[in-house]
């Protein structure tokens, strides 16, 4: 199961919501199918379980007297969609009168019930267009608009209790959507998806524990080419003093750091000064002098 059709399956199990704001939910759905006007009601859908919602939905609200007919049509990916129509037009009038005179003044905050009801509307809106990116791969939370005037309708409503929607075009329809972490978290919770809103939470915790231990393993790698790099030159400059004047004309206590470092070229500044029992800063001093002495040969030639 896809990650949206986990978001879709958590709105339509909560029962509770779905009691106490059926009205709400069932208009959004609806609304933002295929189509909804006293001329043609569809849905165009690839969730099984929300082509029956959406029967469900109707027959909630109206009598029937004609038929709601379902087909499925093979997707060119392979996939099932499936189409639910409400077949007589007295049905389809019924059906928008009754949303008609339960919303007479448009869809709006107080009228769909405060909060509650504007997140059911919101979450039938969602069941109807709505999809979300796996947040393993990326984060995206989007509305595919059937229809232009819908746009505005929805953009209005998520501002309305908080939210800033981004939107586009697809295929010359309205997107709307959101790309932002925290908002897809807070929309998801509002829609009573209190689960699926914590997985997007840990995916997210889980990146960022990731990417920090892929940025320290990166440090202590560039660390490491440093104290690597360090100690080449270091090796040369005493292989340089051993081979032109001998190790015994060092003095004795550059001939102890000579002898370490040759040994241990892994070794950090720390690693040597403990060895040593000298601080960092004595060990990086008698360092320096042995490049100082290297150098002075080099240019001697």
């Amino acid at each position: 199961m896809s990650f949206s059709s986990e978001v879709k399956q958590e709105i339509t199990s909560n029962r509770q919501l779905w009691g106490r704001f059926k009205n709400p939910q069932s208009f959004g759905l609806l609304v933002f199918a295929r189509r909804f006007s006293p001329d043609a009601v569809e849905i165009a859908t690839r969730e099984e379980s929300i082509a029956r919602h959406y029967r469900k939905a109707i027959r909630a609200a109206i009598p029937l007297r004609g038929q709601l007919l379902q087909e499925e049509e093979v997707a060119p990916d392979g996939g099932i969609i499936h189409h639910v129509q409400l077949t007589a037009v007295e049905d389809r009038r019924e059906l928008y009168n009754h949303f008609a005179m339960l919303y007479p003044e448009g869809i709006t905050y107080d009228l769909l019930g405060g909060e509650e009801g504007t997140a059911a509307f919101i979450g039938g809106a969602f069941l109807a267009c709505g999809s979300v990116t796996d947040p393993n791969k990326d984060y995206r939370l989007e509305f595919a608009l059937p229809r232009e005037e819908l746009c505005d309708m929805l953009t209005g409503m998520l501002t309305e209790v908080g939210f800033l929607p981004k939107v586009s075009t697809r295929r010359g329809l309205p997107l709307v959507y959101f790309r932002d972490s925290e908002q897809m978290e807070d929309l998801l919770t509002f829609l009573s998806c209190p689960k699926m809103s914590m997985e997007i939470m840990a995916v997210k915790i889980l990146k960022e524990r990731r990417n920090a231990a892929n940025r320290a393993s990166n440090c202590d790698n560039a660390n490491i080419d440093k104290v690597v790099g360090a100690a080449r030159v270091q090796i040369e400059d005493i292989r340089l003093l051993q081979s032109r004047l001998g190790e015994e004309s060092l003095p004795e206590e550059l001939r102890e750091i000579a002898r370490i470092r040759l040994a241990n070229p892994e070794y950090s500044l720390r690693e040597i000064s403990e060895e040593l029992g000298l601080s960092r800063s004595g060990v990086n001093h008698r360092l320096k002098k042995i490049s100082q002495l290297a150098h002075r040969l080099r240019e001697e030639g």
